[in-house]
């Protein structure tokens, strides 16, 4: 069986059968997407509900905050792609480049992503979105530093 996002967070005990079907019935108004509801009405916090649709989407949750990103990762997807995309290369392995995204249904080129990153995996985990933004600016800005100061660029 296949949770919906709203039960996980109420199994969870995050949210309230009522808080749910009240969200519901705005996004009945509104067309908005419940996770957005919840979070603005400040229901649920945003890191919550990620790591619930990670759980949704039978996906590995990663907390940017919490996570070492490896230059040499970044310096392999184009900052323009990465912020057309919101995704952020977090760690390379061999030849499987870890991928945080930021929507588990989005649409991303995958083949033109290992392309540029000369890998065969992609191994994609889920981030919040607002975390990727922060860290593709945070990221990128200090490989640009780095590329400077060893006369790369």
């Amino acid at each position: 069986m296949s949770w919906r996002i709203g039960e996980i967070l109420i199994q969870k005990k995050l949210l309230t059968w009522d808080q749910l079907k009240d969200a519901l019935e705005e996004q009945e108004r509104t067309k908005e997407l419940i996770g957005e509801i919840l979070i603005r009405k400040g229901l649920v916090h945003e890191h919550l509900l990620y790591k619930a649709l990670a759980e949704q989407y039978v996906m590995r949750f990663v907390d940017l905050s919490r996570t070492r990103i490896n230059p040499k990762a970044v310096a392999l997807i184009p900052k323009s792609v990465a912020q057309k995309y919101n995704i952020l290369p977090i760690e390379l392995y061999r030849d499987k480049l870890t991928l945080g995204i930021g929507n588990p249904i989005h649409l991303w080129p995958e083949e033109e992503i290992k392309q540029l990153a000369k890998v065969t995996q992609i191994d994609t985990v889920l981030c919040v979105p607002t975390a990727i933004r922060k860290a593709i600016e945070e990221s990128y800005h200090q490989v640009e530093v780095t590329e400077a100061l060893s006369g790369k660029k």
